[in-house]
């Protein structure tokens, strides 16, 4: 095996091609955004003169002639191996040491260990211990296994679905709650539409709203509408909604059913012509007669509150040739009783097996499934579609020059 740089149009060629772990920080629009503000670095794996691997590093200065590195999760290997990725590793460092740099960062978008849906470590193939020595021994400090969210790390936990099955087997292995809330609310009518650039406000106020209310750590607006930006030939961005009027009409025509069969069902006990059975049956459209009466009542007041038209949740989706990631979402609370959320869900996991995918990854978790934590609620919402929990390793950094980056660092705080 050897290295070498490469140009641009290789890079995307490989991309291109390229179907296995991949996160959106290496995808070849984030390098045409990043190369326009940093100095990007391309390397490339060969073995046998075929492109196997490569790295996309870039770089900022500092005390003018020396180089802060990141590797944006990777380097990237198809077919990965440890004994590539270490070959791979050294040829960045003496890369990297040849260009000034005074500190590489990694975060590998590899599995450590995989887990059940209930958080339990599980025997797999894809368990790599490893890993985490390969780096190790490279003269990396590793950043510990975290259970919160380090804003400039990834969180080290992701749920995925195996979304390979037919639709309807994936709805049998959703739990009886999640089955229950997405069929509802295709019932209810709510409806998708994606929105346009114009609209990315909207998407960003629906965010920022929920991550105050829940407390999650801030990602800057600015941010958000970057990536928004730059992502948006590989993403969707959702709005879920209801029309109300439209969903009366259908809670009329149901409770007009209902009076029918309970007034059929009358007449014919009220002749002496049913049975012990009618008798029973006549109850439960009684008491479903109410339900549906005071649904509507329900609906009503909500639509004379809140007008005609509710949006209930927006999402952003980014996807690339292995699988479609859940990257961010907020919803309305007081519009929860529509599950605009189960629904969307549902609708971008037939939107991303229409794309030839075979998974769908609902993307970050702490690692911390207690009740007792952070992130418990959006665990629990994962949780009910049954996913298996990929592990990741972490973070690594690596100093080259020590005593240059100490002054570094404290003229930074100065």
């Amino acid at each position: 095996m050897q290295t070498s740089p490469i140009q641009e149009e290789t890079f995307k060629a490989f991309m291109a091609d390229y179907d296995s772990y991949c996160h959106y920080l290496h995808d070849p629009l984030y390098y045409d955004y990043i190369s326009s503000l940093q100095e990007t670095h391309l390397l490339g794996l060969y073995e046998d003169e075929v492109l196997i691997g490569v790295s996309m590093l870039s770089s900022r200065s500092v005390l003018k002639r020396y180089r802060m590195f990141t590797s944006h999760t990777g380097p990237l290997i198809q077919p990965f191996s440890n004994e590539r990725l270490q070959f791979f590793l050294k040829e960045i460092d003496a890369y990297v040491k040849g260009k000034n740099g005074l500190k590489m960062i990694h975060s590998p978008y590899h599995i450590y260990q995989m887990r059940n849906a209930e958080g339990e470590v599980v025997e797999s193939d894809m368990n790599n211990h490893e890993i985490v020595d390969i780096y190790r021994n490279q003269g990396y400090s590793h950043n510990g296994f975290t259970k919160q969210l380090v804003t400039e790390e990834l969180l080290r936990h992701q749920a995925v679905l195996d979304i390979s099955m037919s639709e309807e087997e994936l709805l049998k292995s959703m739990d009886k709650t999640t089955r229950y809330n997405t069929r509802t609310s295709e019932q209810m009518g709510v409806r998708l539409r994606y929105l346009e650039e114009n609209e990315y406000d909207k998407f960003i106020d629906i965010y920022k709203d929920t991550e105050e209310r829940i407390g999650f750590d801030p990602v800057s607006s600015q941010k958000i509408r970057k990536l928004l930006h730059v992502l948006k030939d590989r993403s969707y961005l959702t709005l879920s909604y209801i029309d109300l009027e439209e969903y009366l009409d259908r809670l009329s025509e149901e409770l007009e059913a209902l009076e029918a069969d309970r007034l059929d069902m009358q007449n014919k006990l009220d002749s002496g012509n049913g049975t012990k059975r009618m008798k029973g049956r006549l109850n439960e459209l009684k008491d479903l007669t109410a339900n549906k009466e005071k649904r509507i009542e329900k609906i009503r007041g909500v639509q004379a509150e809140y007008g005609n038209i509710i949006e209930l949740s927006a999402a952003m989706y980014y996807y690339n040739n292995h699988e479609m990631v859940y990257l961010f979402s907020g919803s309305y609370p007081e519009h929860s009783m529509f599950m605009g959320t189960n629904y969307t869900t549902w609708q971008m996991i037939k939107k991303a097996k229409s794309l030839g995918l075979s998974r769908f990854n609902l993307s970050g978790l702490t690692g911390d499934f207690t009740e007792d934590s952070k992130d418990y609620g959006v665990y629990k919402f994962k949780k009910g579609y049954d996913p298996f929990i990929e592990e990741l390793p972490g973070t690594f950094e690596k100093i080259f020059n020590r005593p240059v980056y100490k002054l570094a660092e404290k003229l930074r705080k100065v």
